[in-house]
């Protein structure tokens, strides 16, 4: 790690060194490929734009994991081996970020422009979540991190290649689904299967060899990671949560930016995180006539035998609960964290389970 950091730093010396002495040159980095979402509907434009309208800075793009991976950005960033992670993913690092998996929270409806909707206003919120701090201070402030919320992906859905669950029998422990974060490991134990958490470029191939029986994904990813060539079944009318991601960098990265470019980056963020859900909106239009074209088939949640609605749905609630559980046990404020998301979500349009909503 070490001497991939020190090779990077190089990599920043030499680019620096050749830019436009006009001009302040950044590193931004992501290990999501640039066909990921997040990257495509918000990062780049934002980056291209602030290019197109500024004289005074300019970006050197990587994506893919070309300098790290997703899991590696948060050292890269507090290194300076990079400028600006294009996508921090903080559910992979929950014990430093133990508040933002409540965005993969299960949820009985929501999409993409439901959940943008909400982490936007969770990071504007000003309700104290621990110790006096909001959420964004805890999660970010105090790790000396700037962030803009990207638009979270569309909502999760269950999908496998050959499995259907047309009675409660037909979830065991036999049965692996892949899982992003803790919250979906969570959510997959507690309807009685085995999660695997797996990096998604080896969706395809753990797919392809039976190591895994389906996935836990929203379908705008599904083409990127070959889920809509190989997964025959899957349960819509559901939201089983969304995956958070971050524009970040480090505060002193951020203050040194001028005034206009700093104004230019919140305006052109706040207008890409209301038109990226329209984009997801497509694609899932696009993409799941042609799944079931291909013979896949669309499962309606309220068409399902009731025991096995309430099988899921009691896994939803066992999730929510246990995700407050364990904050809390690590002295964290979980349930002040759970119920403004949930008050964020419904706000916005979404809906969660009855016995949430009865929380106080």
């Amino acid at each position: 790690m070490k001497k991939i950091i020190g090779f990077t730093f190089l990599i920043v010396l030499m680019l620096s060194a050749c830019s436009d002495g006009g001009e302040e040159t950044y590193t931004a980095s992501t290990g999501y490929p640039s066909t990921d979402g997040s990257v495509a509907t918000f990062s780049e434009p934002l980056l291209e734009k602030v290019e197109e309208e500024s004289d005074e800075v300019e970006f050197d793009i990587f994506t893919g994991g070309e300098l790290f991976d997703s899991d590696e950005s948060l050292e890269a960033l507090e290194s300076n081996s990079i400028d600006i992670e294009m996508v921090l993913s903080p559910t992979l690092d929950s014990k430093r970020f133990p508040y933002s998996s409540v965005v993969g929270l299960p949820l009985l409806e929501s999409d993409a422009s439901i959940a943008a909707e909400a982490i936007q206003n969770l990071m504007e919120s000003d309700e104290e979540i621990k110790d006096g701090k909001t959420y964004k201070e805890l999660e970010f402030e105090d790790k000396d991190l700037f962030a803009l919320p990207i638009h979270p992906t569309e909502t999760y859905l269950i999908s496998t290649t050959k499995q259907k669950f047309e009675s409660a029998d037909d979830f065991s422990k036999s049965i692996r689904l892949r899982a992003s974060s803790d919250v979906h490991e969570n959510f997959i134990s507690n309807l009685g299967m085995t999660p695997e958490a797996l990096p998604a470029p080896e969706i395809y191939d753990a797919l392809s060899r039976g190591s895994i029986d389906g996935v836990l994904l929203n379908i705008p990813d599904w083409s990127s990671y070959g889920v809509d060539e190989l997964a025959n079944y899957t349960i819509t009318g559901l939201s089983l949560g969304h995956f958070p991601v971050f524009f970040a960098m480090e505060q002193e990265t951020w203050d040194s930016f001028p005034d206009n470019v700093q104004d230019l980056m919140i305006e052109e963020g706040n207008d890409l995180i209301k038109s990226g859900p329209g984009v997801y909106e497509e694609e899932v239009k696009e993409v799941l006539p042609e799944y079931e074209d291909e013979g896949g088939e669309l499962v309606e949640f309220d068409t399902l035998d009731q025991e096995v609605q309430d099988k899921i749905n009691e896994a939803i609630l066992d999730t929510w609960i246990e995700w407050i559980e364990d904050l809390e046990s690590r002295d964290h404020g979980g349930k002040n964290m759970a119920l403004l998301w949930r008050d964020l979500i419904v706000e916005a349009g979404g809906e969660v389970p009855d016995e949430i909503m009865d929380l106080e």
